[in-house]
């Protein structure tokens, strides 16, 4: 009986180990602070609560990978959030995030964009949601997935950034 539970125990280590080593394989995949949030206000307004068309954020990335020596594929779930702003009249957030690849060289390889609209129900003023895609990305010889990262964010003017920027300081 010892022995047995024994040879569980060991068997269980043994498939974490497995599963750890696995995960640790895929490129790290992280949302950038400041595009990783946009608050987007009424055009030709000045930057005030009144004037918000809504605030998104990127709360979190996940995924897994498969890869050979060619390619790496990723799929990726990404978890976000969208509140109403109250100039916001026709209950949508319209907006794209974008999805860069970068090397061990910090060398730009790709970057996709992904235009995505939010509809806000009559008397919601939150939407949480997530989307999934999937990423091929090229390997060069020499280079394990580790040496890869896959970085998230939103698109937005050099204003909306410099906003971000701001309002994350004071935190």
């Amino acid at each position: 009986m010892k022995m047995g539970a024994a040879a569980v125990g060991l068997l269980v280590l043994a498939s974490c180990a497995q599963f750890d080593q696995e995960v640790a394989l895929c490129p790290n995949a992280a949302v950038l602070e400041a595009p990783g949030e946009l608050v987007r206000f009424k055009e030709g307004t000045a930057a005030g609560p009144e004037n918000v068309l809504y605030r998104t954020k990127m709360k979190y990335v996940s995924g897994v990978c498969d890869f050979d020596e060619k390619s790496i594929d990723m799929e990726l779930s990404v978890a976000m959030e969208a509140k109403r702003g109250a100039a916001n009249a026709d209950g949508k957030a319209q907006f794209t995030f974008f999805i860069a690849v970068i090397d061990a060289d910090r060398k730009i390889l790709m970057r996709e964009e992904f235009p995505l609209i939010a509809v806000f129900e009559k008397d919601d003023d939150d939407i949480n949601f997530s989307e999934s895609l999937t990423l091929s990305i090229p390997r060069k010889e020499g280079f394990a997935p580790t040496d890869y990262s896959v970085y998230l964010g939103f698109e937005m003017t050099p204003e909306e950034l410099a906003y971000n920027r701001r309002r994350q300081k004071r935190r």
